[in-house]
Order: structure tokens, then C-alpha cells, then sequence
């Protein structure tokens, strides 16, 4: 009986001992337990506080956002998209079903481009139309300059062969002696010439006209250029070119002009060169070098040689270069310098090659 108290005395006191334990372990579990909370509410906050930031950079954004779902459901929107969306609705046009790129309406251009997500895919709404009204708006005030700028030079052009028949009419006027006033009507009408061909080089830059094409070999329209430049045959260098480059078919009245002008001007700068030409075909065009024996171009004026009214030339207009790369550029050729500041000017003319069937375009006038 005694050892069963004993006993009984010992379990007691290992229950009362295994309680504290539990209980002081059950403190320190809610101590842990607390802190974890904490932790978690700190967090939580700071959670909440990104989401929140990121809500608020999403809705300001200026480029509309829309994450669509694999079902085609729409996810979340900033408020971008959703002015984009509504406008585009009431316009009869749905953005969320438009493939990528541009669309238009009510006066509204927005680009539209898709990314794929891996639930879904994100919609990128940006409208352009206040973009699209500066580049006009841009390209308004850039024809403005270029119209001031041809105003100027056409003002400048035409007073000096003015102020020329202003001062021999005036002669002409208190002269009574037959011969001086032949000279100074020969004179008047010098001048009278100039501003015609200063008028019709203008024309010709500017006005592009209906005409059907005049078809030539490349070869025939050199030579004549040559002959109605006074140029002689030996002066007149046609390298061979083993692809028949000389034989290929171009526009006889637009590529004539262009290297009338080209050879007129090596005369110009010297009256005894020879033009050397070297052709090759290229797709869908022919590649000529027209070289000469001259002074070249000088370097200060190469950057603007092909702007209206540039001229080394003291009695020239300096519409030559200007209205050749003009007539090139609107058959789809080109004219560059290759060799600015050099002696023995040398520009590359690329001519597009016209097929038969192909003759009747628009051309530019003749100036």
C-alpha cells in the first residue's frame, strides 16, 4: 500500500512536471506564433502597398493595357484602354478583336500589338493620333520653310536679269542712236530669255505632266545628248560593258534631260573635257557613271548641289542638278556625286530599265 502511494506521488509529480513543460512550451509556441503574425501583417502591408503602386502605374500609364484570358475574357484594364475601347465602340470598331497594327477611326488612329502570356495574352493599346497631327503638322511647317526658301531663291534669281532690263530699257529710252539702241533691245532681250528659262526650269521642277514614254537604248540617247551638246564623237567615252548594259531600254526624254544636264555642265565648267560613261545593269535598272575631265564640284557646295538654285556657275540658275535628281527620282532612279571637292566631277545615275509593256507613265514636263 505504501509503494502504490510512492508510486502515485511520482506519477502526480512527472504529470505536474510534463504540464508546466507543455504550458511553457504552449508560451513559447504563442510568442513564435505572434511574431509570425507580425510578420505576416508586415508583409501583408507591404504586399498591399506594391499592389497599390502598381495599380496606380498601370492606370496612369498613357498606353492602354488589357489582359485578355484564354477564353477571351477580359481580365483587368487601366483606364487608358478603357477610353480607347470605349471610342473605338462607339465608332462601330472592337480593339479587343482587331489583329496587330494600326487601326483607324473616327478621326482616332491607335496601334495595336498583342503579347502572349502563358493563361492568356496582354493587349497594347497606344493611341497615335495626336502623334500623326504633330508629324503633319511637322511636315506643314517643313513645306512652308522649303516654299520660303524657293520664294527667296526665285526672287533672287529673277531681280538680277530684272534690274538688267529695268537699266537698258531706261537707256534704251533716252538713246537716240540706232546702233545703241539695237545693243541695248539685244540686251532687253537677253534679259527677257533669262527669266524665261529661270520660269521654265520651275515648271519643269515642280509640275509633273502625263506623257507616254520614248523608249531608247541607253546608248542612242548618250549620243544624242552628245551631238545636241555640240560634244564631239571622240569626246564622247562609252566604255564597253559586256552585260549590253549601252542596250538596255530607258526613257529617252526624262534620261536625256538628265544627261543633258550633266554634259552641258562638264562643257560649261570646261569647254574642251571629254564625258567618259561606264555602264553595268543592275535589277530592274542600269548603273551609269558619268565622269569628265573638269574642275569637279567644289566641296562647300556638293552637301546642297541638288537643292533648286545652287550654282558655281556665275551665270547659272542652279536648277540643272535639282530638276535632274527630281525627273530621276520620280521614275524611281537616283543621281549622286560620287567624288565632291575632286577634280573630274563624277556622278552615278541609276535609270530604271522599261519594258514594252511598261511605256506609258508619268513623266515629269519639260522645263
Amino acid at each position: 500500500m505504501k509503494d502504490e502511494q510512492i508510486h502515485l506521488r511520482e506519477s502526480f509529480a512527472s504529470f505536474v512536471a510534463a504540464a508546466r513543460e507543455l504550458e511553457q512550451s504552449y508560451a513559447a509556441l504563442r510568442t513564435q506564433a505572434a511574431a509570425v503574425d507580425l510578420q505576416l501583417q508586415e508583409s501583408n502591408r507591404a504586399l498591399q502597398q506594391s499592389l497599390a503602386e502598381r495599380e496606380a502605374m498601370f492606370a496612369a500609364l498613357p498606353i492602354g493595357l488589357v489582359s485578355l484570358r484564354v477564353d477571351g475574357a477580359v481580365g483587368t484594364q487601366n483606364v487608358e484602354a478603357e477610353r480607347l475601347i470605349a471610342r473605338a465602340s462607339r465608332a462601330g470598331v472592337d480593339l479587343l478583336g482587331c489583329a496587330a497594327g494600326e487601326v483607324a477611326f473616327d478621326g482616332a488612329a491607335v496601334r495595336v500589338q498583342r503579347v502572349a502570356l502563358a493563361d492568356g495574352e496582354l493587349l497594347l493599346l497606344e493611341d497615335r493620333s495626336q502623334l500623326q497631327q504633330l508629324e503633319r503638322e511637322v511636315h506643314r511647317l517643313d513645306r512652308l520653310a522649303g516654299l520660303s526658301e524657293l520664294a527667296l531663291g526665285v526672287a533672287h534669281e529673277i531681280k538680277n536679269p530684272l534690274n538688267g532690263l529695268l537699266g537698258f530699257a531706261s537707256l534704251l529710252q533716252r538713246s537716240e542712236d540706232p546702233k545703241a539702241m539695237k545693243r541695248y533691245a539685244g540686251k532687253i532681250g537677253d534679259g527677257v530669255r533669262a527669266v524665261d528659262d529661270i520660269v521654265k526650269g520651275l515648271l519643269g521642277f515642280a509640275r509633273p505632266a502625263q506623257k507616254t514614254a520614248h523608249m531608247a537604248t541607253l546608248r542612242q540617247v548618250a549620243e544624242r545628248v552628245a551631238a545636241a551638246a555640240d560634244l564631239p564623237r571622240v569626246r564622247l567615252r562609252l566604255e564597253p560593258a559586256a552585260d549590253g548594259a549601252f542596250d538596255a531600254q530607258v526613257d529617252a526624254d526624262a534620261v536625256g534631260r538628265v544627261l543633258a544636264n550633266l554634259v552641258r555642265n562638264a562643257l560649261e565648267a570646261a569647254p574642251a573635257t571629254a564625258v567618259h560613261m561606264q555602264a553595268r545593269r543592275l535589277p530592274g535598272c542600269v548603273e551609269l557613271i558619268v565622269a569628265d575631265d573638269g574642275p569637279g564640284v567644289p566641296a562647300h557646295i556638293a552637301p546642297t548641289a541638288f537643292e533648286p538654285f545652287v550654282s558655281s556657275k556665275e551665270r547659272g540658275t542652279g536648277l540643272g542638278l535639282a530638276l535632274s535628281a527630281r525627273v530621276l527620282s520620280f521614275l524611281g532612279g537616283e543621281l549622286e556625286l560620287l567624288n565632291p571637292g575632286q577634280p573630274g566631277a563624277r556622278f552615278r545615275v541609276r535609270v530604271p530599265v522599261i519594258a514594252e509593256a511598261a511605256a506609258r507613265q508619268p513623266l515629269e514636263a519639260h522645263a
